[in-house]
């Protein structure tokens, strides 16, 4: 690109719109403006997509300025009007914020990207976890070996060695039998022995921090790792003692998931069999009960005792339900089926809320999404005004879909995989990207797929239900509330549902005091978080660990007393009616629907039907 300095104010400043390649391109503007002996004063990030649905590529304004300068003002630009009101009063008073969205001051040198300062800020909160140092693992290879096309090409076998995939973000293995693509895919990287362990490093770099590290810094046509950039990923490396320790429990683990999956293996073997021969049922029967003598009763307890423990980590409004579930009498299975499909159907919007107001954050990307929704819904029947279990699915398939694709790196230039990304990232208030990553899972989407059908084949059959049928049902939704939340794996560890009751900005942050809506206890924790936005204290939002900002949901879901001197209960958006909005309760009993103006959720249904 071109700056026509000559051009400028006559007090030596100029303002620019210029891509993120200005301050990395080798030979860039950047450089070239140095020459002439101006400086950037300030680089503002501009809201990721700005430019959709033309192009995700980032782009930053830059103040340019006729003096020499030798800290340049660095910041995020947001949608929020509060937000970037505090960046500019902090570039105006030349002080840093209390976050790096806020602002920072750095180096012009050493700056290529607020993702970059981004990434720096999560190795440091990486190593303090791990107590240890963070090494490019340049520093931890004695050799390293690219692979090369032809059968006459071959790694030779040496100890300690890591396989790392050139293309693409899939696993390093430390052994050439687990190698998954051609051998012209991977660099072998022998490991210093007296430094780390190969297997230690192999994991870490298959963690979503470690996969981070290898896709940030692949470039090219078709995003490589080459041997340069292979140097520059980051690895954390606690001491060898540690990493003996981690190993160890990865192993032990390793070992008590195979006994699952033989068992597992075992009970599909006897369902094989009965479907494929009837005769065989009471074979059947004999082996299962077999192989159940050998589960022992405190197996099972603890089985329920940890699926407890975990559904107290989901946010309340679906924690809430299952605690019903769980509060049923044991043997009252009709009541146990309702609250777990009350359970997959609310699960099925919640999901659904976070997604449409990750994509609708940007409403410029999101309009060629949302007409591929409207033709989804309209294909299956469906709408948002009558939402049903069937709407919200479609909700998950096809922006899951849409999500999936932002993720990949296949078939995109560098610069272009990197953007989705950063977009993903800004989408979703989540720089880890485990928000949108477990979003777009094919295994979650399965699980609401699979408990749409069920219902619907279950409603087909009117009859009264006995209760016989009902605990079979209850089993396998039981089954799917397992998978499910191996889908989840530990995504609620790292995300909150949250809802701020009020803010003050102090020392350029905001200090928003919040409620932390996690567990089935409807007395809600409080926590005061110093933050980079203002948080509205009539929406909930999604906060991800570490973050600066949040994802503000759209308002289909509603938490509060009903009556104002009932204890908390949540509400879900459940259709338009003559009346107003329907809100329905899957967990208070007491007041199970609420129909009211509630101007709001109908104005989110109306954009999100409009195209």
């Amino acid at each position: 690109m071109t700056l026509a300095l000559d051009r400028l104010h006559p007090d030596g400043l100029g303002v620019f719109i210029v891509p993120a390649s200005f301050f990395w391109a080798y030979d860039s503007a950047l450089h070239q403006i140095d020459k002439l002996a101006w400086s950037v004063e300030a680089a503002l990030a501009l809201p990721a997509g700005s430019f959709a649905p033309y192009t995700n590529l980032s782009a930053y304004i830059v103040l340019i300025r006729k003096q020499p300068i030798e800290r340049m003002f660095v910041a995020a630009l947001s949608t929020d009007a509060k937000t970037n009101e505090v960046i500019l009063q902090n570039l105006r008073n030349k002080q840093e914020g209390g976050s790096l969205e806020l602002g920072r001051f750095v180096s012009p040198d050493a700056f290529e990207s607020i993702t970059s300062l981004r990434a720096a800020e999560q190795i440091k909160a990486i190593q303090q976890r791990y107590q240890a140092p963070a090494v490019p693992l340049a520093k931890l290879a004695a050799e390293v070996v690219l692979g090369r096309p032809g059968e006459d090409f071959s790694f030779e076998d040496k100890p300690n060695t890591i396989y790392v995939p050139l293309i693409g973000n899939s696993d390093v293995v430390d052994s050439l039998d687990d190698l998954k693509l051609k051998v012209q895919n991977y660099a072998q990287v022998v490991i210093y022995s007296e430094v780390s362990k190969a297997s230690f490093v192999a994991r870490y770099l298959n963690t979503d921090h470690g996969r981070e590290s290898r896709t940030s810094v692949q470039a090219g046509i078709i995003p490589r790792l080459n041997k340069s950039s292979l140097g520059r990923i980051i690895v954390v490396v606690p001491d060898i003692k540690t990493q003996d320790a981690l190993m160890d429990l990865e192993g032990r683990l390793a070992a008590e998931q195979n006994v699952v999956l033989g068992l597992q293996a075992e009970l599909q073997a006897i369902q094989r069999e009965v479907w494929s021969d009837p005769r065989t049922i009471e074979q059947g029967r004999v082996k299962l009960a077999t192989l159940a003598e050998r589960l022992s009763p405190s197996l099972k307890a603890h089985t329920l005792d940890s699926l407890e423990a975990w559904y107290e980590t989901l946010p309340f409004p679906l924690a809430s339900i299952l605690r019903a579930w769980q509060a049923a009498p044991r043997k009252d299975h009709k009541t146990q089926h309702d609250h777990l499909q009350h359970f997959f159907e609310a699960t099925a919007e919640f999901l659904s809320v976070i997604l449409l107001s990750g994509f609708s954050a940007n409403p410029q990307f999101f309009e060629p999404h949302k007409e591929r929704l409207q033709r989804g819904l309209a294909g299956g029947r469906l709408s948002f005004d009558k939402a049903t279990f069937g709407t919200w699915k479609t909700v998950i398939d096809t922006l899951g879909k849409q999500l999936r694709q932002l993720l990949q790196d296949d078939g995109k230039k560098a610069e272009q995989a990197q953007a989705d990304r950063e977009l993903c990232k800004a989408l979703f208030a989540d720089s880890t990207l485990v928000l949108p990553r477990v979003l777009s899972k094919v295994e979650l989407a399965g699980v609401i797929s699979r408990t749409n059908k069920h219902r619907n084949d279950w409603l087909g059959h009117r009859g009264v239900l006995g209760n016989d049928v009902a605990a079979m049902r209850n089993e396998v939704l039981l089954t799917e509330l397992q998978l499910l939340r191996e889908a989840m794996e530990d995504l609620w560890g790292h995300v909150q549902l949250i809802q701020a009751n009020h803010c003050v900005p102090r020392r350029g942050v905001f200090e928003n005091e919040l409620a932390i809506l996690k567990g089935s206890n409807s007395e809600f924790l409080k926590e005061t978080r110093a933050m980079g936005t203002w948080l509205d204290v009539e929406r909930l939002y999604i906060w991800s660990q570490g973050d600066a900002g949040a994802l503000k949901l759209i308002p289909l879901m509603h938490i509060g007393s009903s009556p104002p001197s009932a204890r908390n209960a949540c509400y879900f958006f459940n259709r338009i009616e003559k009346t107003g909005v329907r809100f329905v309760s899957y967990h208070y009993a007491e007041v199970p629907e609420v129909t009211d103006a509630f101007e709001d959720a109908k104005a989110a249904i109306e954009s999100l039907t409009n195209t």
